[in-house]
């Protein structure tokens, strides 16, 4: 889980695109024990967007 967080983290710091700024914080808050409403009021994503996302993510680690 950490590492999963870490890897984020960079990516967060080095992608000027807003958007996806914005859906990859939305994994990191969910990988951080967020639940997908609370990320919803925080960014104003969907939750359908956010386990989407996160699905993507955690299968570009396998």
């Amino acid at each position: 889980m950490e590492a999963e967080l870490q890897i984020l983290e960079e990516f967060i710091k080095t992608n000027p695109d807003y958007r996806e700024l914005k859906r990859y914080l939305a994994v990191k808050l969910a990988l951080s024990g967020y639940d997908y409403r609370s990320i919803q009021e925080i960014i104003g994503v969907t939750p359908g967007l956010i386990a989407k996302r996160k699905r993507e993510f955690i299968s570009t680690l396998i």
